[in-house]
């Protein structure tokens, strides 16, 4: 367990600050009457959901088994720990800072001694990559990529031991990337693979060396990717040839097997695991389901895949491997009985393997938790790695998936959040996913941003409307030259479903998003399906010409957004899509909206946001403006998101009628 340590004067401001900073009472009577009758759950202040010291997640396993290494809180700020295997050894953490968008990535080289980490600094997508000696006394890293404007990825091991690695860089070409070896022992890198400005991935195979590559087949985004598999001599031979809007992901590629395991919808409208014979190309079906895409597939150190999931409602999990499911199970039924989980788990899978794949470590989520275990499979031993939240069941609320049927016809799925110890319609905010291509996956109740909004006593609704990822390629294309259309129907006739659930109060509804969830609040406020309180746009797309204008130069997927939105170089396709930006229609806008947007994101220039704030002020609409100089397109550093869901709890508290903390301690944790 770590502690915040306070400094003794800001000790003495906080009692002051403590004593003027009082709660506010939800003022909507459904959640009065709940509170007053002491049925609504504790009131969680909002660090407790964006800022906990006692965060420890994503753990990873040495490849010789004898070390751990994960992502906690160091300070007040993001870090990394290393142990040994052993519970109680003593811990070393390493303050990396914020690592930037979704956490990024964090992993051991062969040798079991080095740790390599990427950060996001100033949340560009300009990722560096950083490497620490673990048995150093010092936390001095070596920044390999330490350039600017560049971006580098890490993509694998090198070699089975060394503190080799492979990294693919941008550094001589912002359009593509090439491939680096480096070299954690030496501190050096060296070019390996030069892309000819047509590369879009890079391949390693199970032997850790480079197999193979995907090539653009022309200059124009859509004309086709051919994979190409590297041959003894140096030359390359085009293996598959996959069109522009066809997926075809090579998972593993096992050249001494001869084998290789795809995800693939080539023919087929939902994606399925392929097993391809790398001589002839004959593919066999692995798995498939009628209803969704599978999701990710697990593989170990070796061989072929060990277990799939897939997620039609709840997540599901098969496993194809029968000696691992034994071990799974065995293991699942030990972390009950000794109380290292608090209920049967909805799903558990492989997390993360030791070389020698006799150690493992297993992600366990239940509906009020989320566990990562470490599994000794050769003595059946059992312990839990990550702290477990015991007052979770108390104060938190259950997610549950639910459907609906649209006024066409077509079959809309989503997730739902009910406020405990409330009877009867309340509150509802709408959280409506970005992308459009991803999709909403069903989540355990942790303290995360949904359970926040839970507990100020609201519902919580998330959908997978037509155009999101997930339901197969035809329910993904429904959306195409829908995005201000029936796409935003989709969200309506949820909230209309909610209603007629006697979920929602259809006089307190709110919507909230991200990216293409931003664009989407405000296609909601200016059409008006419902009498919207408020909205709170995050990173917003409101003039959809200029965004794909500016998008990076290392985006290669230009004819997936000509075919969904429309072609910018077409006089009347940019024209529509002019017609369909928010921009165009702001004085239809008239709810009151809080806009927040990173200074740096390259997704969606702030631009954007700075004229949506600027056209409605002019308006004298009521809008409030939050711009983090600091981040890109997603707020990620715990201070600024603090500011940001201290100030959506107040907005929504003022505009629903629900509860807030006030004003939050952490805020005056200095840097």
């Amino acid at each position: 367990m770590s502690f915040l340590r306070i400094p003794a004067a800001l000790g003495a401001a906080l009692v002051l600050f403590t004593l003027g900073a009082c709660t506010t009472a939800p003022t909507h009577s459904g959640l009065a009457a709940a509170q007053g009758s002491g049925e609504l759950a504790p009131l969680l202040p909002v660090r407790r959901f964006v800022a906990n010291i006692d965060f420890a997640a994503g753990f990873v396993l040495s490849p010789d088994g004898q070390r751990l290494m994960w992502r906690q809180t160091v300070g007040t700020d993001g870090g990394l720990a290393v142990r040994q295997i052993a519970e109680g050894s003593p811990v070393t953490t390493y303050a990396v800072g914020n690592q930037g968008r979704g956490g990024g990535t964090h992993t051991w080289l062969a040798d079991s001694r080095h740790v390599l980490y990427s950060k996001d600094p100033t949340g560009d997508e300009n990722t560096q990559l950083f490497v620490q000696d673990t048995q150093a006394t010092t936390f001095a890293p070596w920044a390999v990529t330490p350039w600017r404007g560049v971006r580098s990825e890490y993509l694998g091991r090198s070699g089975f031991d060394g503190a080799k690695f492979f990294f693919a860089s941008n550094r001589r070409d912002k359009s593509t990337l090439d491939l680096y070896e480096g070299d954690a022992q030496t501190r050096s890198f060296k070019e390996v693979a030069r892309s000819d400005g047509s590369v879009t991935s890079w391949i390693l195979g199970v032997n850790r060396e480079l197999v193979g590559r995907a090539r653009q087949l022309g200059r124009a985004d859509g004309s086709g990717v051919a994979v190409e598999l590297l041959q003894p001599d140096g030359s390359w031979r085009t293996f598959k040839t996959v069109g522009g809007f066809d997926h075809y992901w090579m998972n593993r590629v096992d050249t001494a097997a001869g084998k290789a395991w795809v995800t693939s919808n080539i023919g087929r409208d939902k994606t399925a695991l392929l097993e391809v014979d790398l001589a002839s190309g004959q593919e066999r079906v692995v798995a498939a389901h009628d209803q969704v895409d599978l999701g990710r597939a697990f593989f170990g150190t070796r061989g072929g895949p060990l277990a799939y999931v897939f997620e039609p409602d709840m997540p599901r999990i098969s496993y194809l491997d029968a000696a691992m499911e034994a071990d799974v199970q065995a293991a699942v039924k030990k972390a009950l009985a000794a109380g290292l989980l608090p209920d049967q788990p909805v799903i558990t899978r492989p997390q993360g393997f030791s070389e020698d794949q006799q150690r493992v470590v297993l992600r366990s989520v239940g509906h009020f938790d989320s566990a990562e275990l470490l599994l000794d499979r050769r003595t059946g031993q059992v312990s839990r790695l990550n702290p477990l939240q015991r007052e979770a069941a108390s104060v938190l609320a259950k997610e549950e998936p639910f459907s609906f049927k649209a006024s066409d016809g077509r079959t809309i799925h989503g997730y739902l959040i009910r406020p405990r110890g409330v009877k009867g319609p309340v509150p509802m905010v709408v959280s409506i996913h970005g992308g459009p291509w991803v999709r909403e996956s069903w989540s355990p109740a942790v303290f995360d941003i949904p359970q926040l909004l839970a507990n100020r006593g609201y519902a919580v609704m998330t959908l997978n409307y037509r155009g999101s990822a997930g339901y197969g390629r035809e329910h993904m294309w429904a959306g195409e030259r829908e995005y201000f259309g029936r796409l935003q129907k989709d969200i309506a006739e949820g909230v209309q479903w909610a209603i007629h659930q006697q979920v929602a109060d259809p006089k307190r509804l709110a919507v909230m998003g991200a990216s293409f969830g931003g664009f989407s609040v405000l296609a909601q406020l200016i059409q008006k399906p419902h009498d919207y309180a408020c909205g709170v746009d995050v990173v917003g797309v409101a003039n959809w010409p200029r965004v794909v204008d500016n998008w990076p130069p290392f985006w290669r997927n230009r004819h997936m957004f000509a075919r969904f939105y429309g072609d910018v170089n077409k006089p009347e396709d940019r024209a529509q899509m002019l017609a369909n930006s928010p921009i165009t229609h702001l004085d239809k806008i008239t709810a009151p909206l809080l806009v927040v947007h990173g200074g740096n994101d390259v997704r969606v220039l702030r631009q954007d946001s700075d004229d949506v704030v600027a056209g409605l002020q002019k308006l004298g609409r009521p809008v409030e403006y939050l711009l983090f100089a600091d981040e890109g397109h997603s707020i990620s550093k715990w201070r600024n998101r603090l500011a940001m869901w201290r100030t959506i709890e107040d907005k929504l508290a003022g505009c629903l009628g629900g509860r807030s903390a006030g004003f939050d301690y952490y805020q005056l944790m200095p840097r």
